[in-house]
Formats: C-alpha cells, structure tokens, sequence
C-alpha cells in the first residue's frame, strides 16, 4: 500500500518537526516547507504530488488564500484556528488551540479512510 504524502507549511520549524514526530510514518510521507522558505513564488514552483496540507494559521492571509485555491483538490488542514474566521469551504478543517497532537493524527486517519 502506497503511503499518504502529507506536506507541512510551517513558519515555525519547531512546531513543523513535532508535527512529523506525531504522525505515523509507515502509514504517511511527510515533508514540510518552513519559515522563508514558504512565499508566492516557492508555491507557484511547488509540484509535488500531494494527499494532505497542513497550513500554519500564521502565514499571511492572502498567501493562505492562494495556497488554498492551488491545493483546492486535496484536504487542507489549517492550525491551530482558534481566532481564524470560520471556513466552511469543503475539504478545509480548522484546528484548535492548543493543538493537540492526537487530534491532528486522528483527524489526518479519518481523512484517509474514507
């Protein structure tokens, strides 16, 4: 069985890093793009074969919109969003804060068995 590509857009690298701790890798791929590395350009360029993103809330919003309607075929996982306005866009989930590792993973696993 082929396993899920999860890529991380992350400003933070630490939070980026737990994320990849937290998630089962026999079951997922997991790459991240974090801090300068994550701009117009780079997501223009991006073209990798993706299953899931994860979203920092606080990348700039018009940048997030942009990422959005590029990835808008694949689940789209945006953390944490506890002051982030509502998004009842399909295929868009808001996580809380504080972000919980075990809800993210039993999020991610529910994505993938449907």
């Amino acid at each position: 069985m082929e396993r899920r590509r999860i890529h991380i857009l992350c400003l933070k690298p630490e939070i980026c890093s737990l994320i990849k701790k937290g998630l089962n890798f026999s079951d997922y791929s997991v790459s991240c793009s974090q801090g300068e590395d994550i701009n117009e350009e780079s997501i223009l360029k991006f073209n990798e074969k993706i299953d899931c993103l994860i979203l920092d809330k606080d990348i700039d919003a018009g940048l997030r919109e942009k990422i959005k309607s590029k990835f808008e075929n694949i689940a789209i996982i945006c953390l944490p969003s506890l002051d982030s306005e509502n998004n009842n866009k399909s295929g868009v989930k808001n996580m809380s804060e504080p972000l919980r590792l075990s809800e993210l993973a039993d999020y991610i696993n529910s994505i993938f068995k449907n």
